[in-house]
């Protein structure tokens, strides 16, 4: 990325000045997703045109590969294991010299980048590395050291345990209502959003606006009630939901952080928020399939008690809560012919994969809130998809990465997949009636599609625009993304180290959060029965109307059938003929 300065040296031509680069990396934290922000900036007095007035792209200078100033010294490394660690840092970062004490993040890397670098990391010194001793210590020194636990039979790193999740699944004992709820027939004025800047809470927020005339506070992070006001508006036009972005007066921005005590609020401005509000809809969560437990509890666990703390406080507020079907991603449930929406799963450990343990302990916090007399409901939604009319998708999710990563490849895998995939509109919809229900208080609803999609019509329907899909043995498509992972950028390549397919004879972790089969959505089926709010079904229509949205918004641009490279024969090269 290149910006525009007043002043420059010749020494501000490679990298802009530490202070600068940093408020602009925060600045740019607030509008964007974590792994579009630069890791490095040039500095320039002037921009370079062409003889035409446009900016001459192939005049800009290259930005600096050099280790950007930091707090921590350099401290070169001692070992061989650290030299070689530090020599694929700076491979995957682009940044040299590595310091064995340097945060992995400080030098510009990203969730998709720490995938990328454990995964080559195993494959190098053949070692299984769960991504937890990672964010642990994310330092050269402290990967090194975690290697060689992990090659000592004997000395394994402590992993998450079931005793872990229970000790934060307590609610403090301070979060109990101030007065007995009393229940008002009169509809509520304020509204308190979380997450309304993400793809659910876009509908969400849009939904509330059409169905009440409340007020509706969403919770933001970032610098200024301006900004805050601009980040809405931005994330409504993304999904083109215009006529909620009309209606800016009663959007009000809260700036706060879920991660942080009282919401990131001082005690005043917390207790006067309590006040203000008469219902809670928390949606918001940090999401992420490849994180741990350990950065995710601040945001989707502390940050829920903070929420159930806000809704205890003054007056009580009925709060609910937007979970996942993940949390039955338990080996408690494998042979489980359906997942009930009253299953009492607190009785078993809890599931697999951070982002669903995270779901999990904010759920137990849920219920032990309801039992102390704060009315909660719990919605569970599955892998969410875009709008079923106009297609609108949130192109970063892993459904859109999937299909984007199939069509790169120019193959997939085969299987006998059957995927439950959810529309955003019959989602959001549905959470706003069933909120409004008194008798969904206590209750937690299934929010999944009924109709299934195999994975065999998905990849007839890609064929059917144009792409050229050859279908592959499940190892050797993994195998032929594993190999291109190296040496060309693929939307699935994130993604790799969760779709390898263990000896236990399950699906890959990332496939079975596909795969919900299994779903039992009844109590949400009679409860919606008496309304026209229906689930579409996955028909070869409606999957048309998401390939048209990713062509048109640019996502598959870089993979229509006359741009795409022809991979068949460096397919056949990496795993046989076929």
């Amino acid at each position: 990325m290149t910006i525009k300065g007043d002043r420059a040296t010749d020494t501000d031509h490679r990298n802009a000045k530490p202070d600068l680069q940093s408020q602009v990396r925060l600045l740019l934290k607030e509008k964007l997703p974590e792994y579009m922000v630069p890791s490095a900036f040039v500095l320039m007095e002037t921009m370079p045109l062409t003889p035409n007035g446009k900016i001459d792209r192939r005049a800009l200078p290259a930005p600096s590969q050099d280790r950007p100033a930091l707090t921590e010294a350099l401290i070169l490394p001692r070992t061989t294991l650290e030299q070689q660690l530090a020599q694929l840092w700076s491979q995957v970062l682009e940044i040299q010299p590595i310091g064995i004490y340097d945060n992995f993040f400080d030098l510009g890397g990203h969730s998709l980048l720490v995938a990328k670098m454990v995964s080559q990391a195993e494959e190098a010194f053949q070692v299984n590395l769960p991504l937890s001793c990672f964010f642990a210590t994310p330092t050269v020194a402290g990967l090194a050291q975690a290697i060689q636990l992990a090659q000592c039979p004997n000395s394994a790193p402590k992993t998450l345990d079931y005793s872990d999740l229970q000790a934060d699944a307590i609610l403090d004992a301070a979060i109990f209502p101030e007065v007995p709820f009393v229940d008002s027939i009169e509809a509520p004025q304020n509204i308190l959003l979380t997450g309304a800047t993400g793809f659910l809470g876009a509908f969400l927020l849009d939904e509330l606006l059409q169905k009440t005339q409340a007020n509706i506070y969403c919770l933001i992070r970032c610098a200024s009630l301006e900004v805050g006001q601009q980040k809405l508006r931005r994330n409504l036009q993304r999904y083109s939901l215009l006529q909620a972005a009309a209606c800016r007066d009663r959007v009000i921005p809260v700036l706060g952080d879920l991660s942080q005590p009282l919401l990131g609020l001082n005690p005043q401005q917390f207790r006067q928020l309590a006040a203000q509000i008469d219902v809670i809809y928390h949606n918001g969560a940090f999401v992420n399939l490849i994180y741990p437990y350990a950065p995710l509890r601040d945001a989707n666990v502390f940050g829920t008690q903070e929420i159930l703390r806000l809704a205890s406080q003054v007056k009580v507020k009925p709060v609910h809560f937007v979970s996942t079907l993940d949390v039955f991603h338990s080996a408690h449930y494998d042979q489980r012919e359906s997942l009930l929406e009253q299953d009492d799963f607190t009785r078993y450990a809890g599931p697999e994969g951070g982002y669903a343990q995270s779901k999990w302990v904010a759920e137990r916090l849920v219920i032990a809130a309801h039992e102390r007399g704060i009315p909660t409901s719990i919605y569970r939604p599955g892998m969410i998809i875009g709008h079923s009319q106009t297609g609108s998708s949130n192109t970063q999710d892993f459904v859109s990465r999937f299909i984007k990563g199939l069509i790169q490849l120019e193959s997939a895998p085969r299987l006998e997949l059957q995927m439950n995939l959810t529309p955003v509109d019959y989602v959001s919809q549905a959470i706003v009636h069933l909120s409004t229900q008194n008798t969904a208080w206590g209750k937690a609803f299934h929010l999944s599609n009924p109709h299934a999609l195999s994975l065999e019509q998905l990849v007839a329907q890609i064929k059917s625009r144009g792409y050229a899909l050859q279908t592959l043995p499940y190892d050797q498509w993994h195998r032929a993304l594993l190999a291109l992972e190296m040496d060309q950028e693929n939307a699935l390549s994130p993604f790799a180290a969760s779709l390898v397919w263990k000896n236990d004879g399950k699906l890959p972790h990332a496939l079975e959060v596909l795969s919900l089969g299994r779903v039992n959505c009844q109590s949400a089926i009679a409860e919606l029965a008496q309304t026209a709010i229906r689930c579409p079904s996955l028909d070869t229509s409606l999957i048309d109307i998401y390939l048209s949205y990713f062509r048109h918004s640019g996502f598959l641009d870089n993979s229509k059938p006359c741009q795409v490279m022809d991979m068949t024969k460096k397919v056949k090269s990496l795993v046989g003929t076929v």
